[in-house]
């Protein structure tokens, strides 16, 4: 198998390319016209605007710049003055006795609580602690809580399942 390969790689590197025919060099000519003829001069440059100073892409870019620097200035606007410590010797019981109390604005109330019986179960009549007879009965409910702020009328709700086990004692009236 090597040897044939061999001797077809040999077969190929003996090949010569065949020489373009008199009808497809004139139609090359044709087509590359007198610019194959004449000296080729430096290349135009593109992408002008990328290297010129007056390019309305170095506009955007400022402008943009700009407006990332003005958001940053927004965002940090309405955050209050760090304060520096005072020191444990000087007592300033005036300004803080006289702060007033601010009302929390992210204050929720409770609106409305529900609780819903889902699932009853009763099971086989047993022995209770106190050795009487009696049975188990299951109670199966989910509590639902919503809260609502009145600033913002946002509200939550939260769903909680709840059993409850009740020892019934039985009676054979």
């Amino acid at each position: 198998m090597d040897e044939s390969l061999q001797e077809l790689e040999n077969e190929l590197k003996r090949l010569t390319p065949r020489a373009p025919s008199a009808a497809l060099m004139q139609v090359i000519e044709r087509e590359l016209g007198p610019a194959a003829t004449t000296p080729a001069s430096a290349p135009a440059r593109r992408y002008t605007a990328a290297h010129s100073w007056q390019s309305w892409k170095w506009a955007s870019w400022s402008l943009a710049g700009a407006a990332a620097a003005l958001l940053v200035a927004f965002l940090l606007w309405d955050r209050p003055p760090a304060v520096a410590p005072e020191s444990p010797g000087v007592a300033n019981t005036a300004s803080t006795s006289l702060k007033p109390v601010v009302a929390a604005t992210n204050r929720y109330e409770p609106v409305h609580a529900s609780s819903v019986l889902y699932d009853l179960h009763e099971s086989e009549p047993t022995l209770l602690p106190d050795r009487t007879e009696g049975r188990e009965v299951r109670y199966r409910y989910v509590d639902t809580y919503t809260w609502k702020n009145p600033n913002t009328n946002a509200s939550v709700r939260w769903s909680v399942p709840r059993d409850e086990v009740r020892l019934v004692r039985a009676s054979f009236d």
